[in-house]
Order: C-alpha cells, then structure tokens, then sequence
C-alpha cells in the first residue's frame, strides 16, 4: 500500500488505496471502508523521533521485527489526507515499558519477552536467540567508547509497571507517591550520547565479561545462541577485544586503552566493595579470566503505544477531532493507549469492521 485516495486531497470521504505489486501499480475501490492495520511506526527511525530524538538508528531490536518491519507506513499515508496523530507522549514516556533494557543480550532482537529459537521460520533474520542474564553482577555495560555510564543492576524507569512500585495502582500517578526517590533511570542514562558528540543517540552498548561470568550464568557462547555478525565479540584481551567490535551503528571505534581502564578500574570496586562511580550494589566479580566477550545491549524498542488517532468507532480523525469519512485504524497503528498487540488490534478492529459495515 502506498496512498490512500479521498475525493478532494483534505475533504470528502475516503475512496480506496494505492498498492504496489510485483513492480506493477494498482489502484483499488474501497466499497465502504480503508482500515489501516499496518502494524505501527517503530521502525521508521525518522518518524519515531518525533517523539524523541535520542531514538536514532542503533535503537534496532523491535519487538516486532524481523518477522514484519513497523514501518509507519499506514501513519504516513494517513497523515497524507489529513490524518491526525494521537497519545505521541506514550511511546516515549518514563512511566511504562515503550523502550526497556533489554532482556538479552549477544543478539540484536533483544526484547524482554520475546526468544526467537532455531526452529523459527524467520531465524535467519533474527540471527540469534541471546543469552539471558540471571544476575547483573557478572556484566559490566559500556557505551560506544567504552566506559561504564550506570549501575548494571538497575532497570529500566520508575513507572507504572506489575510490581515495580508497592502498593502498585494500575495506570495512576498516585505510584509516585509510594516510590522512594532512589529511581531507576538505565534508559536515560544508555540514551545520554557521548559528551562532544555530535550524534543524537546514545550509541551501541555493550555488556562486557569474561569466562567465569560465562561458567557462573551457564551461557553457551557460540549460535544460534550468539550473533557473530556484529552483535557478539571475544578475544583473548581486552585491547584485542574492543579492535573487534565492528558493528554498522559504532559509528567510531571503541579505544582499546579506554576499554581497559574502564575493566581495571571496576575490577579495583571489586576489591574495596564499593563502586565509587555509580553506586552498584557491592561488585562481586572482576573481569579477569579470558577469553573475553562484548554482547550487544542496546535498549529494545517496544510495539508501538502512538499512532493515528481514533474515536470510540475506530474512525479516524482530522486534526479539528472530525471523522474522516471511510477511513478507520486499528491495532498499533491506532494511537492514544497505554496498550499494545493483540488486544488493541482484535478489540478496536472488531469496533471498525461494525461501524464500517453499517456504512450506506
């Protein structure tokens, strides 16, 4: 689908879409209704950092891909008629799980509740199926240039998540009122950038250890666990090790002689028991028995929380809140709700075919 056709460009109903198949154009009459249910947005680098900057292009695990790509491509030709966007601040917000630490790493499809296995029939897009971390204390996390920028340890926002806060109230701000101000902020800090950088991002992260992390978390560091094409490194040093760390978003190499202070100075916390720079709860492990291994641990981009806005009908609306005759969103596409997948689509899908099918 490439447009989507109205009787004038900004007035009148609704008339069809445009499509591409096999290099040939087509032009398709809708009879009642275009429902756009193309999946969501978070893969349009461009059109997601409308909603924050920092979200450029190294932000690359989605939750949705490599099955589909969340292109945006429903929101754009929406917006081409006069669609309006709706709930922008959801995907970006501090207060649910729209981007979140990943939940493993040495892969680059790293969601948090999402393992693509071999048996998949798109594995070898996915490329690995990650490791997953039992404990904290066997990784440190590096940026771009290789020094640690947060305590390990620490999750993703302080927000309104299943039993991240006591005496949790679903979707109400009173949480903040139960939350010590001690907070969680790993996604701020993994998105600060580098200081004198020109980027917007906060460049790849990487979660460094050494063999007795990989014998204590009983990892298997080879595929389909690992992705050796730039998402998994090791060396028998760590100045060899940070030479290797060829990735398309380290837009700049990773000093080898950085990499190496950051581990020897955190191996030093290991012996004082105290992390002097960001607080981590006494470090236990040091970094010292090779081989060694940098695992991709850029924050993984949820499904889309933002998109084009809808009434109670699943209509879309203009920009002056007026319904666009024949034309309805649904699923990620749809914006306004702290909800994603499934529910979201069959429940205002459902909504859409009803109000369109009553249509003269």
């Amino acid at each position: 689908m490439t447009d989507i056709y109205r009787q004038q460009p900004r007035s009148g109903r609704v008339l069809g879409i445009g499509v591409t198949n096999n290099g040939r154009r087509l032009n398709i009459r809708a009879r009642k209704a275009v429902i756009i249910a193309t999946g969501g947005m978070t893969g349009n680098v461009n059109f997601r950092r409308m909603f924050d900057p920092r979200l450029t292009e190294e932000y690359c695990g989605l939750a949705g891909m490599p099955w589909s790509d969340q292109d945006g491509s429903g929101e754009i030709a929406g917006m081409a008629i006069g669609a309006s966007l709706w709930g922008l601040n959801i995907q970006a917000s501090e207060t649910g799980s729209g981007l979140t630490k990943a939940g493993k790493i040495g892969c680059q499809y790293g969601y948090v509740n999402l393992t693509w296995m071999p048996g998949s029939r798109v594995f070898d897009k996915a490329g690995a199926s990650g490791l997953r971390v039992a404990d904290w204390q066997d990784v440190i996390m590096v940026n771009m240039i290789g020094k640690r920028f947060y305590d390990e340890t620490g999750q993703d926002f302080p927000g309104n998540q299943y039993n991240q806060i006591k005496n949790y109230v679903p979707h109400s701000y009173v949480n903040s009122k139960n939350v010590k101000y001690a907070p969680d902020d790993f996604i701020n800090a993994a998105l600060a950038g580098i200081p004198g950088d020109s980027q917007n991002g906060g460049g790849p992260i990487w979660a460094i250890f050494d063999a007795d992390a990989v014998a204590r978390e009983k990892w298997q560091v080879k595929p389909p666990h690992v992705d050796p094409n730039g998402y998994f490194f090791s060396a028998d040093t760590i100045e060899e090790l940070a030479k290797k760390i060829v990735n398309e978003y380290q837009w700049r190499p990773m000093p080898p002689a950085a990499l190496r202070a950051t581990v020897e100075r955190y191996n030093s916390f290991v012996d004082s028991g105290v992390d002097a720079d960001f607080k981590k709860p006494r470090p236990l492990y040091k970094i010292a028995k090779p081989p060694f291994y940098a695992a991709w641990h850029t924050p993984a981009l949820h499904d889309s929380y933002t998109g084009i806005r809808i009434n109670i009908s699943g209509q879309v609306l203009d920009l002056h809140g007026q319904p666009i005759p024949g034309l309805y969103a649904c699923g990620d596409s749809s914006g306004g709700f702290g909800q994603h997948g499934i529910c979201r689509a069959a429940t205002y899908g459902r909504l859409g075919g009803w109000h369109a099918a009553q249509q003269v």
